[in-house]
């Protein structure tokens, strides 16, 4: 940890506890140490993060701003210290919701068989966000809908490849009267729950797709995750829809009819990665996502 990030670590439990003496007794230091250490970190920065009495701790405005971003700051030197001692051993891969639920399970279990050495941290992240930390280089893969990630496929630094693509099927109750219905018009009226529709998919759509699915208030319950919005859908309530091979996974479980939607453009998941960054454990995992597709 650099020795800024030190003295921010000091300052965190000097706001979080307000007392110099009781931030020195929680990281084992003396008080006047922990005085030293607050004083060198505003002299650095040329800014007056306390205002102090004899009584109490009071932060400034600039001390306020501060303690916003320091557990920030913390993590993200923790995660690196952890990336380094790994040595390679650990993947980070960030997903949407559906690819999470759907694909990244059975891959999971097949890449533990060949890498037992790898820790695999899996994210679910809006899409935007997962592209800042791919540029950050905390994550080595990402896997989202091609749709999702569409704005940033110009990119010259990110390689992008498709890796799995398949119809969506509708799922629903048995009882359900979409379990009879063909017609695009008459589905969007049914409630539907649907797992990570963000802003970046729909902008994507075809203009025509995209004001239906608006006028019918499309959908109606977003879920972070897909299996809840399958649960949902079991229970008669919603309609759902998932690509094939887990609509056909949830409809082994049984309670459910599924069958490809009409006039809705094909799952396409894509994978991205770093141009200039080669991880072979990536491209392992990306090779097993699609064998088990």
């Amino acid at each position: 940890m650099s020795f800024d990030l030190v003295l921010i670590r000091r300052f965190e439990a000097v706001a979080r506890l307000g007392s110099f003496s009781g931030a020195a007794d929680e990281l084992g230091m003396t008080h006047s140490a922990m005085t030293k250490s607050i004083r060198t970190l505003e002299t650095l920065w040329n800014v007056r993060l306390f205002e102090r009495t004899t009584r109490s701790v009071a932060l400034t405005a600039a001390g306020r701003r501060l303690v916003e971003v320091a557990p920030e700051l913390l993590a993200h030197a923790e995660e690196g210290k952890a990336r380094v001692l790994a040595a390679g051993r650990r993947l980070s891969i960030v997903c949407g919701p559906v690819i999470m639920d759907s694909f990244v399970p059975a891959a999971l279990l097949a890449f533990s068989r060949v890498h037992g050495d790898i820790r695999v941290d899996v994210d679910n992240l809006p899409p935007e966000l997962a592209v800042q930390r791919l540029r950050q280089r905390r994550a080595q893969l990402l896997l989202y809908h091609s749709d999702s990630i569409a704005n940033f496929a110009a990119r010259r630094d990110f390689k992008i490849r498709r890796a799995i693509e398949e119809p969506y099927h509708l799922l629903c109750a048995p009882t359900h009267p979409a379990a009879e219905e063909r017609d695009s018009a008459a589905l969007l009226r049914h409630d539907w729950a649907i797992a990570g529709f963000d802003i970046g998919f729909a902008a994507n759509l075809a203009p025509d797709r995209r004001e239906a699915l608006e006028r019918a208030g499309f959908p109606r319950f977003r879920l972070s995750g897909q299996h809840a919005c399958i649960e949902l859908a079991r229970h008669g309530s919603v309609v759902t829809m998932a690509p094939r091979s887990a609509a056909w996974r949830a409809c082994a479980a049984g309670g459910l009819v599924s069958y490809e939607v009409p006039g809705t453009a094909r799952f396409s998941l894509v994978a991205v990665t770093l141009v200039d960054v080669t991880d072979q454990a990536a491209e392992d995992f990306v090779r097993m996502l699609t064998c088990r597709a």
